[in-house]
């Protein structure tokens, strides 16, 4: 029985006998010079048309596109679920207290830090979380104006203890509709009258930030730090702290 067969060119290059081009397989005469093409160089190879037929079937196989399309369609419906996810985490607000309603004075615990500086007096001092929350509130209160954005106004700043870390937290708000908030964790320490802080990770929303990212979203604390750098001043000149959970110890120099 004989199989018909089809047949087609392989990419073997013709080269021109006058100019020395590569010409396309195809071509009769050179792309350059116009000279004839010596093209018993191209070898023929030979397929059945059956095998043909059946890749031609295949590509216009109504279930293979079906399967195709379902699998386009189930690709954009996850790739879609995991972005809403992810912007979903970015706006929705974080585990944080609500603004205290409580008001303390400011000159109350900065005449503590002074004495503690100056007159070493007293020698501890516990600061609890909550009592830290109202004394930044009412830092920043007056500062409103210069804390603000373009399109993002500024609400609070908060902080939280941990063993060895605080966690600081800024809510600002978008266009005063939408709330936004941006957490970095340090792990702050003070040593020869400098205060640092290694930034160990960091959310926005609730999504986390890896580590080596994180390090750069310290940039974006910069005018809250600015706004507190008297009282850093002020807590750079005492002996140290201790941080624990919920409150931080701070302790006036040794003599």
């Amino acid at each position: 029985m004989t199989t018909t067969t089809s047949t087609t060119t392989s990419t073997t290059k013709l080269l021109c006998p006058e100019c020395r081009r590569e010409n396309e397989p195809e071509r009769v005469y050179c792309h350059d010079c116009g000279a004839r093409l010596d093209r018993t160089a191209v070898r023929v190879k030979k397929e059945p048309i059956q095998e043909t037929h059946m890749w031609v079937k295949r590509m216009f196989d109504p279930q293979r596109a079906k399967l195709k399309a379902l699998g386009l369609t189930a690709t954009r419906v996850i790739f879609g679920a995991g972005f809403a996810a992810l912007v979903l985490d970015m706006v929705l607000p974080p585990d944080v207290p609500a603004p205290s309603k409580n008001q303390v004075l400011v000159s109350s615990l900065r005449f503590d830090l002074e004495s503690m500086a100056t007159k070493r007096v007293p020698t501890h001092k516990e600061v609890s979380e909550q009592e830290a929350n109202v004394f930044v509130a009412s830092a920043l209160k007056s500062k409103q104006s210069a804390l603000d954005l373009p399109l993002l106004s500024f609400k609070r700043a908060l902080v939280t203890f941990h063993e060895k870390r605080c966690v600081l937290t800024t809510e600002r708000s978008l266009q005063d509709y939408w709330p936004l908030y941006t957490t970095c964790i340090y792990a702050p320490e003070l040593k020869d009258g400098r205060i640092t802080a290694k930034v160990e990770g960091g959310r926005i929303g609730r999504l986390p930030i890896h580590p080596k990212l994180a390090q750069y979203m310290n940039v974006m604390f910069g005018d809250v730090f600015a706004a507190l750098d008297r009282d850093a001043k002020l807590v750079s000149k005492i002996g140290g702290w201790e941080l624990h959970e919920k409150s931080v110890t701070l302790i006036a120099p040794t003599p």
